[in-house]
């Protein structure tokens, strides 16, 4: 193996042993952690399954969106809407805006606007 080489080789294990580029796993609260909650839904275009919902206190969490939602964004961006779900958390370790994860069957881009994510079970518009 050549001396460029083996420094390709070294900054891939590197890479890979920090996480960075590899899909993490979001940890999940215990099974009591059921959240409901009120507030207005943004969908982030182009993202994968990701969306927020900001409260009227100001607090925000992340949503895992079904794929039903996505395809039609245009009935809940922007909307007040209902949303209830199993509340996880964003893995650690996970650069802003360079990776993704897995919730469940959902994968989630690496950014927004809270450590907390909920899984979205059930939403409805209010």
């Amino acid at each position: 193996m050549s001396v460029p080489i083996r420094w390709c080789v070294a900054a891939c294990v590197l890479v890979l042993a920090n996480g960075w580029g590899v899909p993490g796993r979001a940890q999940e609260a215990s099974a009591e952690d059921q959240i409901e909650v009120a507030g207005v839904m943004e969908i982030i275009p182009g993202g994968r399954t990701l969306g927020s919902i900001r409260l009227d206190d100001g607090r925000c969490f992340d949503l895992a969106l079904p794929g039903d939602v996505l395809t039609q964004r245009r009935r809940w961006d922007g909307k007040r809407v209902g949303v209830s779900g199993r509340l996880m958390y964003r893995p650690q370790g996970v650069i802003e805006g360079m990776m993704w994860f897995d919730i469940k069957d959902r994968k989630v881009e690496g950014f927004g606007c809270s450590e907390n994510i909920i899984y979205v079970e059930g939403i409805k518009r209010l």
